[in-house]
């Protein structure tokens, strides 16, 4: 793997990032394990094997936005404390 994950090898430097607004960090890992909780709703039969996807999606996200730094928003992970 070229660029793992947390890595920041292709994040844009400091100057950049204080010129842009980042908002919040949604990985595509985290969002289609997302999609397929929601589609447990509706297929019930299909519900073991989409939440069996949705735990190795989540499992695969790259934790950060390789291009901003900013950390997955995702409530599969813990969150850092407030201040």
């Amino acid at each position: 793997m070229t660029n793992p994950p947390g890595s920041q090898q292709e994040q844009l430097p400091a100057y950049i990032l204080a010129l842009i607004n980042v908002g919040p960090y949604l990985s595509t890992a985290c969002e289609t394990a997302a999609a397929c909780e929601r589609a447990t709703e509706a297929h019930q039969t299909e519900r073991p094997w989409l939440l069996a996807h949705a735990e190795e999606l989540h499992a695969r996200c790259r934790l950060n936005n390789k291009f901003t730094g900013a950390l997955c928003a995702c409530r599969c992970h813990p969150q850092p404390p407030t201040v």
